[in-house]
C-alpha cells in the first residue's frame, strides 16, 4: 500500500524468519516511513533489521521538480535524524559490492535499519520480465479518459488532480484547449493525498462541485481516506478513479488494482458509504454520460475509469509553479 506498510511487512518477515528484507522506495515516500521505522524497527524499540533502497529524486545539484528538490535537499538529514546510518551507492561494481557488505555487516551485527541511497541512473533500464497488466483489451488511454473528463465539466466545477502523469496530462489538455489552469489543483507531490485535499476544499466549498481526479496506485497508498469521504458526506464531492493497474509515473509496476475480477474498488466505497457508485467504465461515452450524471446527483460518489498503461513520450510538465497554481486556484474557489 506505502512505504510504511512496507517497513511493516520487513519487519513480520524477520520476525518470522530471522532473515533481512530489503526495502525499496524513492526518497518522497520517507514520510510514510518515519512511524513505524521509530516506533517500530529502531534499535531503541524492537530492533528489527532491514536494508532499506532509497531512490534518492531532486539530490542537489541535479535538476528536477520543485516537490523532488526540497525533498532530495533534506534526505540525508532525516535519515540522520533518526539514527539511521545510509551511504551512496556507488555506480560501479566493485563500489557496490563493498557498500552492500557495509550494510549487511551492519545489519547483522546491531539488528537495525540501514539505507543505501540510490543515485539517478545508478542502475540500467530493466523490463519486466513478465506482463503484469490488466488482461483485458482497454480502448483508451489514461490522457484520453482525462480530456473526455475535462470535455464534461461544467465551467464552475472544481478539479483536484493526482500525482504524476494524470496531472501533467490534466494541465496540457488545458493548455490545448485554452481553457485556463486556474480550476485545477495539481497535486505534484504527496502521494494519494488528492482526496484528502480535495475533501477539505468539498466540506469548505459545498455550494461547488469538487472532482478528484485519482489514480489505483494513489487511491491505494491511503486507501483510509474512502472511509473518511464516506463519513463526512459531502453531497458534492465526486471522486474519478482512473484505473491502469500500475504505478506508470515510476516504471509501470503493477498496483493491486490491476485484477479487475479480484480488486474492486466499487465495493470498497460501498462499503465505506458512498451514495453512488458507478459501474466502472472504459469508453468516452460512458465517461461523459456518467460524469453528467454525477453532476445531478448528491455525493459522495465513485466511478472507476479503467484505461491502458503508459502514456506519452514526449509528454510535458507544469510550466507554471507550485505557488502560481494555488493562488490561482484559490481566487477561483472565490468566485
Amino acid at each position: 500500500a506505502n512505504e510504511g506498510a512496507a517497513v511493516a511487512v520487513a519487519s513480520g518477515y524477520h520476525l518470522a524468519t530471522r532473515k533481512c528484507a530489503v526495502v525499496y522506495l524513492q526518497n518522497s515516500g520517507i514520510g510514510n516511513m518515519v512511524n513505524p521505522l521509530m516506533s517500530l524497527a529502531v534499535k531503541g524499540v524492537y530492533s528489527l533489521p532491514m536494508l532499506i533502497m532509497c531512490g534518492w529524486r531532486g539530490e542537489p545539484g541535479k535538476k528536477d521538480e520543485p516537490q523532488h528538490m526540497m525533498q532530495g535537499s533534506v534526505t540525508p538529514g532525516l535519515l540522520a535524524s533518526m539514527n539511521i546510518p545510509f551511504q551512496v551507492l556507488p555506480d560501479f561494481i566493485e563500489g557496490a559490492e563493498e557498500a552492500i557488505q557495509t550494510a549487511r555487516q551492519h545489519v547483522e551485527t546491531t539488528s537495525s535499519p540501514y539505507c543505501l541511497l540510490v543515485r539517478r541512473q545508478t542502475f540500467l533500464p530493466y523490463k519486466l520480465k513478465s506482463d503484469m497488466s490488466p488482461k483485458v483489451e482497454l480502448p483508451l488511454t489514461r490522457e484520453e479518459a482525462v480530456r473526455a473528463i475535462v470535455d464534461s465539466l461544467a465551467v464552475s466545477d472544481v478539479v483536484i488532480s493526482s500525482t504524476g502523469m494524470m496531472s501533467r496530462e490534466l494541465f496540457e489538455y488545458r493548455v490545448a484547449t485554452g481553457g485556463g489552469h486556474e480550476k485545477d489543483f495539481l497535486t505534484v507531490g504527496s502521494m494519494g493525498h488528492a482526496s484528502s485535499i480535495a475533501l477539505g476544499v468539498a466540506l469548505s466549498k459545498p455550494y461547488r462541485q469538487v472532482f478528484c481526479l485519482d489514480g489505483d496506485g494513489a487511491c491505494l497508498m491511503h486507501l483510509g481516506t474512502m472511509s473518511t469521504i464516506g463519513t463526512s458526506s459531502p453531497s458534492n464531492f465526486k471522486h474519478i478513479l482512473i484505473n491502469n493497474g500500475a504505478h506508470d509515473s515510476v516504471g509501470g509496476q503493477p498496483t493491486d488494482a490491476k485484477d479487475f475480477d479480484k480488486f474492486k474498488f466499487s465495493s470498497v466505497a460501498e462499503g465505506c458509504g458512498y451514495k453512488k457508485v458507478f459501474t466502472p467504465v472504459s469508453e468516452a461515452e460512458d465517461i461523459k454520460r456518467s460524469i453528467q450524471e454525477m453532476h445531478n446527483i448528491p455525493g459522495p460518489c465513485l466511478l472507476e475509469i479503467r484505461v491502458k498503461k503508459g502514456n506519452r513520450k514526449n509528454l510535458g510538465r507544469p510550466t507554471r509553479s507550485p505557488i502560481q497554481n494555488k493562488i490561482a486556484f484559490m481566487e477561483f474557489l472565490q468566485k
